[in-house]
């Protein structure tokens, strides 16, 4: 769980560079600068349905969304966004912490005018960025979906915090070998995984080949395990929102995947309406792409509470 493929990809091109494979190159890729100030990727229409927020994990960015978007678009409004300082956004004013990327994301809301609650995914690291938003302000929530989420549950089990931490020293690995120029080969094994095609592939190759842009997702990731504890103060994710849980897993057998399971789906437990969905033989990034049917039916679940429609148009009251 969490995010070992960061890595496999680091280590791949590592691997790769000392080999001499051949090198990938960013395509020029052509960013509109957004209003809202943070680069925005907003598709669909407004509806009735709550606007959705896709939030990436470690070294994500909103191209990472690509497929999700477009199939989420089809229900109603949904939007992913660059964090401060990575990929296509301008720098970030203050810091890495937690609470300051739940802020960053507040503030983009209101200059979006999103004024009602709105529907906040998170996948990975991003599950935790969710929750802190969502002890801060819950009343902006309509609804929770975490998706292989780290989430400050992980502080109650020592084997997944020495996990976090080992994610810690690769981030830094990652950042180490983009300053001797292997960046392009971890970021052609990243955007394979997740299947990226066209502009979209070609943004996340320009983001993971940047290396401002990576030395601030390596102190994001830096700042998460801090940040369980800041989470854990502020109370998690409130139980009065409705919560939705997506655990990938190809061995769920392993005890490191019962571990990572029993932290995640504590925010569903908890929450007074949720839904816990098992996607054996999802990959850590696959509900992103290949799998993100899963998301869309935890989406579209959360919309039909507020009365909205979801991707294929069907409404319902409960959970399916």
């Amino acid at each position: 769980m969490s995010s070992g493929w960061l890595a496999r990809a680091a280590a791949a091109g590592l691997l790769c560079g000392l080999a001499g494979c051949a090198s990938l190159q960013p395509s020029p890729v052509a960013t509109t600068a957004s209003p809202f100030g943070l680069y925005v990727d907003c598709r669909g229409q407004a509806s009735a349905s709550p606007t959705v927020i896709l939030e990436s994990g470690a070294f994500g960015t909103s191209s990472d969304w690509d497929f999700v978007l477009a199939d989420l678009a089809k229900g109603g409004r949904v939007c992913a966004y660059d964090r401060g300082g990575v990929g296509a956004s301008p720098p970030r004013a203050g810091d890495e912490s937690v609470t300051a990327i739940a802020l960053e994301l507040a503030g983009l809301l209101d200059r979006m005018g999103e004024s009602a609650p709105v529907i906040l995914v998170g996948h990975s690291n991003g599950a935790l960025y969710i929750e802190t938003f969502a002890a801060l302000w819950p009343s902006r929530v309509a609804g929770l979906v975490y998706v292989n989420g780290v989430t400050s549950n992980d502080l109650d089990d020592a084997a997944l915090l020495r996990f976090l931490a080992d994610e810690r020293r690769l981030s830094d690995l990652a950042v180490d070998a983009a300053s001797i120029g292997l960046a392009p080969l971890g970021a052609s094994t990243m955007v394979k995984a997740e299947g990226l095609e066209g502009e979209a592939a070609a943004r996340k190759i320009a983001a993971l080949t940047d290396l401002r842009s990576l030395r601030v997702a390596r102190d994001e990731d830096r700042a998460i395990v801090p940040g369980l504890t800041v989470t854990r103060e502020l109370g998690g994710s409130p139980p009065s929102i409705p919560t939705v849980v997506i655990v990938g897993e190809t061995r769920p057998d392993l005890f490191s995947s019962r571990a990572w399971r029993a932290a995640e789906i504590v925010p569903a437990r908890r929450a007074r309406r949720s839904w816990i969905l098992d996607a054996v033989g999802a990959t850590h990034v696959s509900p992103l792409a290949r799998d993100r049917a899963w998301i869309v039916a935890a989406v579209d679940w959360l919309r039909s509470l507020s009365g909205g429609e979801g991707a294929s148009g069907a409404m319902s009251t409960d959970r399916p």
